[in-house]
């Protein structure tokens, strides 16, 4: 499978797991029942850093409540925020495959609304991660 089918298997993983009422119970459902590293590696490290990675959602969205987000965009921008914070790719391709996931499974406005939170994410986040101690996992 090629990085952008393992990322469409990571997303579909998280997006089901935000119908669970223990999103960390779910995700680590999931991650038992994976083969495939690269996969296994995106739900853990969202696993691992979900409190960091929707603390960064929370502070970078505008005019929205988190909990209004729609699954799809949630799902897309921690995914998202996990490659970011975890620095192994180049923002510019983590935000362009988040943008692709909320178009392919959403609509081009989620894909927009994705682009933009991810692009305020990148430019905070080291400062937000020193700032607090953050350790990624």
């Amino acid at each position: 499978m090629s990085r952008r089918e393992d990322r469409k298997e990571a997303f579909k993983l998280l997006f089901a797991s935000t119908f669970n009422t223990n999103f960390n119970t779910s995700v680590n459902n999931n991650i038992n029942n994976i083969k495939n590293k690269f996969i296994k590696d995106i739900l853990d490290g969202v696993n691992k850093n979900i409190i960091i990675i929707d603390d960064l959602i929370k502070r970078n969205i505008r005019n929205w409540k988190f909990e209004r987000v729609s699954r799809i965009a949630k799902s897309a921008m921690r995914m998202a925020t996990y490659e970011i914070i975890k620095e192994d790719l180049p923002i510019a391709i983590v935000i362009n495959e988040a943008v692709e996931m909320a178009k392919i499974f959403g609509s081009e406005e989620e894909a927009n609304y994705v682009q933009g939170v991810l692009t305020s994410i990148s430019s905070f986040y080291k400062k937000y991660i020193q700032e607090n101690n953050f350790i990624i996992k």
